[in-house]
């Protein structure tokens, strides 16, 4: 309102000096143009001037605008175009996340060469090529993506890793690694694209470095990884050195070391493999601590008699929770080795009532014999075999 009332006051005092300036006599003005001549006062010849000027300036702005009429509907046309692509990119990126890779690749690629505003277009096309087992496709997008410097080259590379990966090309995918810095490799997607190298490249050791990673960053389904994990850890035991097998166990996370551990059976066959008692024995005795489970009491038998009567007590904590008899089976192997015959035969016979198989019955019937109980024993041991047999047919 201010601003108004200033111009309407400027206004005025323009309007006043004009009339004043009018009310002077300045002259007249004259115009001959061959036999044609006009001849008016100055003050009028000014108006006139004013006028045909903003006539003029009023026509050069219809005519300019008449002219961008084309340039107007391209526009148009174009911001239709814009909203065209956008629509494409999101049922793109949407079937993409569905894992529809062929509805994917075709929406995205319609978004090529109509302003490249989004730049990871090129990725999820090249991304949903590869799952489908387009390879080659998938490797001249990313290509022509790195020529048009449309993605950072650390991305593209990562892809094109993940490209050969998937189409078995070991060693093209570890080229494709090379040039990325420290810092590109240890994203959470090159962490992941190196594990799946290392499993297939069978490289435990690199697997096991990198698949707590891997998980922490949820991109792979938990249970495949766990299962990988495991895998790793139990082929990292095999490999070891025979003086490694204990620093292995150590090593590992503490989640594969439950109760019944894959990884366990493993040090297991590789302390008893190596006819290395001592260390049997100690890694014996930590377990019984923890877990009564049936390849630890086992491993009781394993040991020199020595080694077995010193866990006597780690072992008959598990007897009210024995199910397959291999607790009392245990106590029975300590007590022969302490030349208690009575009381084998009596954990002899209620091992092989919770579990009656062929390990439990031999060495029951090794009792029965030695008890003078001759015929019990073929009756058992015949038992046993016609069992087998029946089992096997």
């Amino acid at each position: 309102m201010t601003r108004l009332n200033i111009y309407l006051v400027l206004g005025l005092i323009a309007g006043a000096i004009w009339v004043n300036i009018a009310t002077l006599d300045a002259g007249y003005f004259s115009f001959a143009w061959g036999d044609w001549q006009v001849e008016t006062s100055a003050w009028l010849a000014v108006s006139m001037l004013v006028v045909v000027t903003m006539l003029l300036l009023f026509l050069f702005r219809l005519i300019r605008s008449a002219l961008n009429v084309p340039g107007a509907i391209g526009l148009w046309m174009g911001s239709r175009s814009e909203r065209g692509v956008q629509l494409q990119m999101y049922k793109g990126l949407a079937a993409f996340y569905e894992g529809r890779w062929d509805v994917a690749e075709r929406a995205l690629s319609k978004t090529r060469g109509v302003r490249e505003s989004a730049l990871l277009h090129p990725l999820y096309a090249a991304l949903s090529l590869v799952y489908l087992s387009k390879t080659e496709r998938a490797l001249e997008l990313l290509d022509a993506a790195e020529e048009a410097k449309t993605l950072p080259s650390g991305v593209i590379a990562l892809v094109r890793a993940e490209s050969h990966l998937m189409s078995g090309a070991l060693d093209q995918a570890t080229m494709s690694l090379a040039p990325l810095s420290a810092q590109e490799l240890n994203t959470p997607r090159g962490k992941l694209i190196r594990c799946d190298l290392a499993w297939q490249r069978k490289e435990w050791h690199e697997v096991c470095n990198l698949v707590a990673d891997v998980r922490r960053s949820r991109l792979y389904p938990p249970t495949i990884l766990d299962q990988r994990e495991e895998h790793a850890w139990c082929e990292m035991m095999r490999g070891s050195a025979a003086q490694d097998v204990m620093s292995v166990w150590k090593q590992a996370p503490g989640r594969l070391k439950g109760e019944h551990s894959a990884l366990w059976q493993e040090v297991v066959e590789r302390l008893v493999q190596e006819q290395d008692a001592e260390n049997l024995y100690k890694a014996t005795s930590a377990r019984l601590e923890q877990f009564g489970e049936a390849p630890t009491l086992q491993c009781v038998v394993k040991l020199p008699d020595h080694f077995a009567m010193k866990l006597r007590k780690r072992v008959a904590r598990w007897m009210d929770h024995d199910i397959g008899g291999d607790c009392h089976a245990a106590l029975a192997h300590i007590a022969e080795k302490s030349g208690d015959e009575a009381a084998a035969g009596d954990l002899w016979q209620i091992a092989y009532e919770k579990e009656p198989s062929p390990v439990h019955a031999a060495r029951w019937a090794n009792w029965l014999r030695r008890a003078g109980h001759e015929e019990r024993a073929s009756k058992l041991e015949a038992g046993v075999l016609s069992a087998l047999i029946t089992n096997q047919g």
